[in-house]
C-alpha cells in the first residue's frame, strides 16, 4: 500500500513539475541566456490595462523576441504596418511568440483582432524603432489627407445622396462589361488616380454627355465595371478582422458591435452613398478614423497600399 501511494505520489509531483518547469524555463532561465532582447508583453481587455508594457523601444536593426500572453480571454495579436505578423488568437494562458528584426525607424503598432470587450479597438501597443542615432521619427504626413485639407473637403460629411436612380438589385458587371465596349468612354474615366478623386456619380455624368440617348442601366453598369476590382484573399482578412464587427461581414451595417457605437456604421451596400462618395474620402475615413463615430484611426495599422485594397473592397461590398 505504501509503495503504491508513493508511486502515486510521484506521477502527481511529476505532472505538477513539467509546466512548472516549463514555466520556468520560459520566464526565467530562456531570457537570462537569450543572446537578444526577450519582452513579455500581457494582454488584458482594455478595461483591466491592456497590453502590458504598452509601449517598446527598440532600435533599427535590433532582433528581439516579443512574447505575448493574454491573461483574461483570447486576443488576437497582429503587429504592423507593413510588417505582415498575424500571431493568430492567443488564449487565456497561452504564449505565442515572434522574434522580429524592424530595420526602418518609425512607429509600429500591435492590436488585438479578436474582439474582446466593448472597447476592444483600444487595445493597442506601440513598438518605437529608433535611428542609429537613438531619434524617434515622427510619423510622415498622409499625402492624400493633406491634399483633401488643401480642397477644404470635410471627410466627415455626410455625401449629398445620389441623384442618379440606380435600379433595383445591384449594378450588374458583366452587363457593364459588355456595355462598355459600345460607349464612348472619356478617357479619364479609365484612369486610377481620377477615380480616386472623384464619385462614380461624377463618372455617369461624364457618361451621359458622351452618350446621349444611351440606357442610364447601360451606363450605371459601366461605372459599376469601372471601379470594381476583384480583392485579394488578404484584403478580404483585413476587412473581417478589424471592420466587420461593426459593419457587418458583408458590408450592411450590421456587425454584431453595431449596437454599441455612437453613430450607426455606414452600410457599403448602401448603393446611392457609395455612389456619391469618393474613394480618397472613404481612404481618409480608415486611416484618420471617423470624428464622432466610435470609428478609430487605422492609419497607425495598415499601410497606405492596404488602405487602398480596402477601399476597392468597400466598392466590391457595394456591388454584391
Amino acid at each position: 500500500m505504501k509503495r503504491e501511494w508513493l508511486a502515486r505520489i510521484t506521477v502527481v509531483m511529476t505532472l505538477a513539475g513539467l509546466p512548472l518547469a516549463a514555466l520556468g524555463y520560459q520566464f526565467g532561465l530562456r531570457p537570462l541566456f537569450s543572446s537578444q532582447r526577450v519582452i513579455d508583453i500581457a494582454a488584458a481587455v482594455p478595461e483591466t490595462g491592456g497590453f502590458s508594457p504598452d509601449s517598446i523601444q527598440v532600435r533599427a536593426g535590433e532582433t528581439v523576441t516579443l512574447r505575448f500572453t493574454s491573461v483574461d480571454v483570447t486576443h488576437g495579436i497582429t503587429i504592423g504596418p507593413g510588417l505582415g505578423i498575424d500571431l493568430g488568437q492567443v488564449e487565456p494562458g497561452k504564449i505565442h511568440e515572434v522574434t522580429l528584426t524592424i530595420d526602418h525607424p518609425g512607429t509600429y503598432t500591435f492590436y488585438c483582432t479578436t474582439w474582446c470587450s466593448p472597447n476592444h479597438w483600444r487595445m493597442r501597443g506601440v513598438i518605437e524603432v529608433s535611428n542609429p542615432d537613438g531619434v524617434i521619427l515622427s510619423p510622415l504626413s498622409d499625402p492624400v489627407i493633406e491634399q483633401l485639407i488643401a480642397e477644404g473637403e470635410n471627410i466627415d460629411a455626410m455625401p449629398t445622396p445620389s441623384q442618379t436612380h440606380i435600379g433595383a438589385g445591384s449594378p450588374s458587371l458583366a452587363n457593364g462589361a459588355a456595355a462598355i465596349t459600345q460607349l464612348h468612354v472619356p478617357t479619364e474615366l479609365y484612369d486610377t488616380s481620377w477615380r480616386r478623386t472623384h464619385t462614380p456619380q461624377q463618372a455617369f455624368t461624364l457618361l451621359r454627355i458622351q452618350n446621349i440617348g444611351a440606357a442610364q442601366s447601360d451606363l450605371v453598369n459601366a461605372v459599376a465595371y469601372l471601379w470594381y476590382s476583384e480583392p485579394p484573399e488578404q484584403t478580404v482578412r483585413l476587412y473581417e478582422q478589424n471592420c466587420a464587427a461593426c459593419h457587418g461581414q458583408h458590408g450592411q451595417g450590421d456587425g454584431f458591435a453595431a449596437a454599441t457605437t455612437a453613430a450607426k456604421p455606414i452600410a457599403f451596400t448602401d448603393q446611392p452613398y457609395m455612389f456619391n462618395r469618393r474613394d480618397d474620402i472613404l481612404y481618409a475615413k480608415i486611416r484618420r478614423g471617423g470624428m464622432g463615430t466610435d470609428m478609430p484611426n487605422f492609419g497607425t495599422l495598415f499601410t497606405p497600399d492596404e488602405t487602398w485594397a480596402l477601399v476597392d473592397y468597400l466598392r466590391a461590398l457595394s456591388l454584391q
